[in-house]
């Protein structure tokens, strides 16, 4: 079950959304909307993932290894990543050694994404859409197995450069932050 914006949004802000349990390692509580990173002890493979761009092209996720990656989970709906969007679209522009892909998860596809996109004005983000969680599960419905899982907005793994699961940011992260450098720092030494 899709709990309404309202609902998760709330959840988010006050902490009482809790993330789903994780074979590797157990994961703490959300406790804010401010980033929260969370390192896997034993970062597994992602495996293979087709993004589906804005264009309706498909693109597989691996095309994108090769240095660390950051893929980003949002909705036009989720405050937090209105702010968010734009400090990783910065972070591209000075860090050109770590990439990153956004991913709407709104059900209404690229109509919605599109203009809300050009509002923000991003030039290096790129973007895809993920309306029916192909890429991402459902805290509800995700399992152990499931790389990637949602269970609050904005979300952003980290990959290392051969494409393993390092770990995650819940909420929103300060990008040009001594936290988040050194959290894209270890993931490129991660192997």
């Amino acid at each position: 079950m899709l709990l309404p914006r309202r609902t998760l949004l709330g959840l988010m802000t006050t902490g009482l959304l809790a993330p789903p349990a994780r074979a590797q390692a157990p994961l703490p509580t959300l406790r804010s909307a401010r980033g929260q990173a969370i390192r896997f002890a034993d970062p597994a493979p992602v495996g293979r993932h087709q993004l589906i761009g804005l264009d309706g092209r498909a693109v597989p996720l691996d095309r994108f290894q090769g240095t660390v990656l950051i893929v980003n989970f949002f909705a036009t709906w989720c405050p937090p990543c209105r702010q968010e969007l734009p400090a990783l679209d910065a972070l591209l522009q000075r860090e050109p050694g770590i990439r990153a892909v956004a991913i709407s998860v709104d059900r209404e596809g690229a109509r919605i994404v599109r203009p809300y996109l050009a509002a923000l004005r991003l030039n290096r983000l790129p973007a895809f859409i993920d309306p029916e969680f192909r890429v991402a599960r459902r805290a509800d419905e995700a399992t152990p197995q499931d790389p990637f899982r949602l269970f609050g907005l904005p979300l952003s793994y980290v990959l290392t450069p051969d494409g393993r699961n390092f770990g995650y940011v819940a909420g929103a992260m300060d990008w040009a932050g001594d936290s988040a450098r050194a959290l894209l720092a270890e993931a490129g030494g991660a192997r």
